[in-house]
């Protein structure tokens, strides 16, 4: 657990990688702080007391979808040094160390919802070296490994693991072990935005792979690497390995008067995505080539399961990673890597919160709109969210003017529109050439007459409008 040093200033700090810089001075062997402590509770847990009215309490918490507790009760307990000192920890220490518990909760509540492994063996190892952890990225000496859930974790998270905190409720119980296995060989990404020399996406087999997305913002880009169709999320080792990355690319661009902008690298809550920002579009490839051969390789992998879409990523009940079913049958832009030409995609980006366009854009990117439809200015499709949602779009001159979602998201347009919008143009559109009106215009009445009567036989809601619409004429 974290040691703490408290400085001249009298604060105390996280000793090593997990504290600030006053923190990060101190070494595990040459120490001279006022006075040191080692927790052995820290960013552990404290569950919550017995309450006097047991029912409402359990009713409170399964509204929120678990049994015995739920991992918000984390609670930062410091050691009774520190709590009796007549000085805080420091801000940013503190911080960091509820970033830690937040990362936790998310992995352990996600995990507890896909595999129903709970008597785990641990073999516990004591490093020479702080090892971060795979599941919260906290540094530790010591860690717990365990084979079943393909990590090494520190000893907060695996008590946490063991706790009744964030147990689902027996409507959420895995009906099976949904945990994924890892494989051993290197799995070549689908890459989004741009391509690479000898790189086809139509030769591609099997759609649960790891994903590399190119976002070009004017002068500069983004790369973003997903594990999320592998079930899968980055390890520790995986996250050092992108971080090396950022690293020599930020060293690379450090005294280039052009480039006006920070280098970043950010990872999502569950350690499924990770983001570095800030590359010159001129540098790109070089960052990208290097990303692929972290994403690529499962050493840097940690199962995770599948989140509560996870069919949609599997394509399939039992799936082999990464499956047998063509890559372009779920994203048929690959084909060309060429962005939507039929629809101004800038017209509904103007008009877009940029959070829920960028969650829009994933929806579409994992394929989640299904049955979807154009005709002349009209778009009908279904996305799946955490259900189906049925969307409705208008456009006028290839571009979004309105939308329709029965979503609950007051917002318009939301992200299940933004995600049909950008689907548009894997589908052939019916009338582009020709408005209804032109069409009706120079239609023959008797061919009018013969399609009402095949429209009225093949659909008895159509009859019904006819006998509403003309039965008093």
């Amino acid at each position: 657990m974290p040691t703490f040093a408290r400085t001249g200033t009298g604060k105390w700090h996280v000793v090593g990688p997990d504290g600030c810089r006053y923190g990060r001075s101190f070494t595990e062997a040459d120490t001279k702080p006022d006075e040191t402590v080692t927790a052995t509770d820290i960013v552990a847990y404290e569950p919550p007391s017995e309450p006097d009215d047991v029912d409402a309490v359990a009713d409170a918490l399964t509204e929120r979808g678990f049994r015995g507790g739920t991992t918000g009760n984390q609670r930062l307990v410091f050691p009774q040094t520190v709590r009796e000192s007549d000085v805080d920890c420091c801000n940013s220490c503190r911080t960091r160390l509820e970033e830690h518990m937040q990362r936790r909760a998310a992995v352990i509540s996600n995990l507890k919802q896909v595999t129903p492994t709970r008597a785990v063996e641990w073999t516990v190892t004591d490093h020479d070296d702080r090892r971060a952890c795979d599941w919260c990225r906290a540094h530790e000496l010591t860690t717990w490994a365990s084979d079943a859930l393909g990590a090494e974790v520190c000893p907060a998270c695996g008590r946490l693991f063991e706790s009744p905190l964030g147990e689902p409720d027996d409507d959420s119980q895995p009906k099976r072990d949904r945990l994924p296995e890892t494989p051993s060989d290197p799995v070549t990404p689908i890459l989004f935005g741009t391509t690479l020399p000898e790189y086809d996406p139509t030769e591609l087999v099997g759609s649960n792979r790891p994903l590399i997305k190119y976002r070009e913002k004017s002068k500069y880009a983004d790369v973003v690497c997903e594990l999320e169709r592998t079930g899968h999320g980055f390890s520790a080792g995986g996250l050092d390995a992108l971080g090396a990355i950022r690293e020599r690319y930020a060293a690379q661009v450090a005294d280039d008067d052009s480039h006006q902008t920070d280098v970043t690298l950010s990872v999502g809550r569950t350690p499924r995505t990770v983001t570095i920002e800030g590359l010159g579009t001129n540098d790109s490839t070089g960052v990208i080539e290097e990303c692929r051969e972290v994403v690529s390789d499962p050493a840097y992998w940690i199962p995770l399961g599948w989140p509560q879409q996870g069919a949609i990523h599997r394509r399939a009940a039992d799936p082999s990673i990464p499956g047998d079913d063509p890559v372009v049958d779920a994203f048929p832009r690959l084909r060309t890597q060429a962005p939507n030409q039929s629809v101004d995609v800038e017209s509904i980006r103007r008009v877009t919160d940029p959070g829920r366009f960028e969650r829009g854009e994933r929806y579409y990117e994992r394929g989640a709109v299904t049955d979807i439809e154009r005709v002349d200015d009209q778009l009908e499709a279904t996305v799946q969210g955490s259900r189906p949602y049925e969307v409705r779009v208008t456009f006028a001159g290839g571009n979004y003017t309105e939308g329709q979602c029965d979503c609950p998201d007051d917002t318009v347009p939301c992200k299940h529109i933004v995600a049909a919008v950008l689907a548009s143009g894997d589908v052939p559109v019916t009338g582009g050439d020709q408005s209804l009106e032109e069409l009706l215009a120079t239609a023959s009445p008797a061919t009018l007459r013969q399609v009402c009567h095949e429209l009225a036989d093949e659909d008895v809601s159509v009859r019904k409008r006819l006998y509403e619409k003309l039965g008093g004429e």
